[in-house]
């Protein structure tokens, strides 16, 4: 007769919920990393560990990771790295991916002060112009002369 707590089943949902608890990972905020390395690192050394950083991301299959790494260039503060993206679901996507890329970026360059802000700038959409009402209002707003020489020579739009 066994005494004792019974073993839970590998493939039960009781069972993934007792992996997680099991591992702990330390917050990046509880590292204090004013006692970690801080070398200094060039423009072109942090370009070069960005793209080799997309690169390995599509080789291990995350080819959408790797577009959204890949559509902005950081641009670089002191230690800290500004990026701004298109839209906000690929800042969400990055922020689900920024602990990994932060941990590359400050182990490759040797430098644990390194962060980074994700900003998000909407551009907008580029209004074309069909008819030839729009294509003459178009004109007008690049040229104010035209409505002049529209009038003076009696033309149609």
């Amino acid at each position: 007769m066994r005494t004792g707590r019974r073993r839970t089943s590998a493939l039960s949902l009781k069972s993934l919920s007792e992996k997680v608890e099991a591992v702990e990972i330390t917050p990046e905020d509880e590292i204090d990393r004013d006692t970690l390395p801080k070398t200094p690192f060039s423009d072109a050394t942090l370009q070069n560990l960005w793209t080799q950083y997309a690169q390995e991301l599509i080789k291990r299959g995350d080819k959408s990771l790797a577009s959204i790494v890949l559509a902005s260039k950081p641009i670089v503060k002191g230690f800290h790295l500004h990026l701004t993206l298109p839209n906000q679901l690929m800042a969400d996507q990055l922020e689900k991916l920024r602990p990994r890329l932060l941990r590359y970026l400050r182990e490759s360059l040797n430098n644990f002060s390194v962060d980074l802000t994700v900003k998000v700038e909407i551009t907008q959409t580029k209004k074309f112009v069909y008819t030839p009402q729009e294509k003459y209002a178009k004109l007008k707003e690049l040229n104010p002369a035209i409505e002049m020489l529209r009038n003076r020579f009696n033309l149609d739009v």
